[in-house]
């Protein structure tokens, strides 16, 4: 009886997980930055209640937010080595990349920029300016990682500075892999996020409506994930960052689970008990990949409204940049009560996804010499809870 009941649940993981709603899709997040929000009591232990009121030293007090930017799977890539009394290194940890989905690390370079960006809005919060010295030891290329700070930063205190309007947003914004209900923004709501981004910004802000650009995203993205999920590799990278249950993410405190597709109560349960297992995903991930591509169409078939961020140069700096720009952005749709979330796999650089990238650009008038360096979906959603983060103190040296 016991072995035909495991039969069973075997057979009907499948269409449990459709029936339920699990959507690995929206959570298979290689090539994504992603970042989540929510008033979950797990937010409290996983660093999304802000610094301890009594921590005293201001670069501590600034990691405390900044651990908490958009990167990609949950990866956290940040080593930080303190330099002085206001003052500290940032470096990429070689120890997190992601290289059979990000082979030259052109993602984990946009999260440094998240990082930094978030770093300095909440320094803006709390009284003190930033000032940024990028590639202090010279920049490497963008096909290599060098042990070589991404940037030197200094808190320099000035009590009367002008509060980032976004520093509200910190602690809030989120990366929503919901379903999304079908509504494009509104012209005002696309007109504010143009002029936030700016006009003269080197890399502009896209943003695309309607039914041919809906149909045309669902097909490349799903595409885009098809690619994905067809490579041991790949596939190992995301599972490998997924979190099958709650003693994982506290024994990680980093990537990705079902909470973040908004699956929650009896049903998270219910499903992490009996239908999920790192065991079974990792010996055979064919399931695994079969649910990401499924749910990614529906997640891109539920969205009116796509954007990207675009770059002429795709140097180190570049990358930065548009991390800095990407999670500004995110911010702002938090402050505006949209949902966003990256569905970036046809960016990626490695061959199998290139011609798919050539198609994208083709299809949306973008220069095929030119960098998409983010791409994402936007509408409305209920917001997920939170991703776990790891304490600062993991991250930092000297």
């Amino acid at each position: 009886m016991h072995q035909f009941m495991n039969e069973e649940v075997t057979m009907n993981r499948r269409n449990f997980i459709k029936l339920t709603g699990l959507g690995l899709g929206s959570l298979a997040l290689s090539s994504s930055i992603v970042g989540c929000s929510g008033n979950t009591a797990s937010s409290d232990i996983y660093g999304w209640n802000g610094p301890n009121p009594a921590e005293q030293d201001i670069r501590l007090k600034v990691l405390s937010y900044a651990i908490l930017s958009p990167n990609p799977h949950n990866k956290q890539p940040w080593i930080i080595n303190l330099t002085g009394p206001r003052s500290f290194d940032l470096y990429v940890d070689p120890e997190r990349l992601l290289p059979a989905t990000d082979p030259y690390y052109r993602q984990i370079h946009i999260g440094q920029g998240t990082f930094l960006e978030t770093l300095a809005i909440a320094a803006s919060g709390l009284g003190h300016q930033v000032r940024f010295d990028y590639f202090p030891q010279d920049m490497y290329s963008n096909t290599e990682l060098l042990h070589k700070p991404v940037a030197s930063v200094e808190l320099v205190e000035q009590p009367d500075i002008a509060v980032d309007p976004l520093f509200d947003q910190l602690l809030k914004r989120h990366s929503n892999k919901r379903e999304y209900d079908n509504r494009s923004l509104t012209a005002d709501e696309i007109n504010t996020l143009q002029a936030f981004h700016g006009t003269q910004n080197d890399r502009p802000l896209s943003l695309v409506s309607g039914p041919q650009a809906q149909s045309s995203f669902e097909k490349i993205l799903t595409e885009g994930m098809q690619i994905e999920v067809g490579d041991r590799a790949r596939d190992d990278e995301t599972i490998a960052m997924f979190r099958f249950d709650e003693d994982e993410v506290k024994q990680y405190r980093d990537g990705f689970g079902i909470a973040q597709a908004g699956v929650s109560g009896f049903k998270k349960r219910l499903i992490e008990t009996f239908f999920l297992s790192r065991n079974s995903a990792e010996a055979d991930p064919t399931d695994f990949g079969e649910q990401a591509v499924a749910m990614t169409r529906k997640t891109a078939a539920s969205t009116a409204t796509f954007g990207w961020i675009t770059s002429t140069g795709n140097s180190r700096l570049d990358q930065v940049k548009a991390g800095h720009d990407y999670c500004r952005l995110n911010l702002k749709t938090t402050a505006m009560g949209l949902a966003q979330h990256p569905m970036s796999q046809v960016l990626q650089e490695y061959p199998a996804m290139l011609p798919l990238q050539a198609e994208f650009k083709e299809t949306f008038g973008i220069n095929a010499q030119d960098t998409v360096q983010m791409l994402f979906r936007l509408g409305r959603a209920e917001p997920t809870p939170h991703g776990p983060r790891r304490l600062v103190s993991e991250l930092v040296q000297g």
